[in-house]
């Protein structure tokens, strides 16, 4: 085989690598934006249920049964709440898994839509900040997904700013022509 034959298909070999990475690092930071949104928004959700089904427990019970069965109401609905968190949490990382089987899977239908320069915008965004987290870019598991929440959650300015800009990239992004 003729070296400029050889140099070519070493050149499409890094070409498609160099590709690959680029779609896993744009499909990881699209997901596990959308992922710590959903996990903000159930853990939220769930909180304010735990709070809510609490209080209108412990409000039934005290009409009935006074304050002190109330109280009593209360506090146990508290000891649940570990309980509501931990089924969160099992419910995002199922959404996760199920989220990145449907990636995997459509792959090769998401690729052209990935050439789009737009979408590299968002890794560039992702690898200007250290969290002393692996990178969003990165393909991440349940823990390190909740100690980014955690920085949503808990305001950290620099977190919240890159989350800003990253919702607003996602929304910003090329979509696929409808099928028809």
């Amino acid at each position: 085989m003729s070296e400029e034959k050889l140099a070519k298909i070493n050149d499409n070999s890094c070409q498609s690598g160099i590709t690959a990475i680029r779609e896993k690092r744009i499909l990881n930071a699209i997901m596990n934006t959308s992922i710590i949104l959903m996990g903000t928004l159930m853990g939220g959700f769930g909180e304010l249920f735990a709070n809510v089904a609490g209080a209108l427990a412990s409000g039934m019970a005290e009409a009935v049964g006074g304050e002190k069965v109330g109280q009593e109401v209360r506090q146990e609905m508290e000891q649940k709440a570990p309980q509501v968190n931990e089924k969160m949490k099992s419910m995002m990382s199922d959404i996760r898994r199920d989220m990145l089987l449907q990636i995997n899977e459509k792959r090769e239908e998401i690729a052209p839509y990935l050439l789009d320069p737009m979408f590299e915008v968002g890794p560039k965004k992702i690898d200007e900040y250290d969290f002393g987290l692996p990178k969003l870019t990165e393909e991440l598991d349940d823990d390190t997904l909740a100690k980014y929440t955690g920085l949503l959650v808990n305001q950290d300015a620099n977190f919240a700013k890159l989350y800003s800009e990253l919702t607003e990239w996602i929304t910003t992004l090329p979509k696929p022509p409808e099928k028809s």
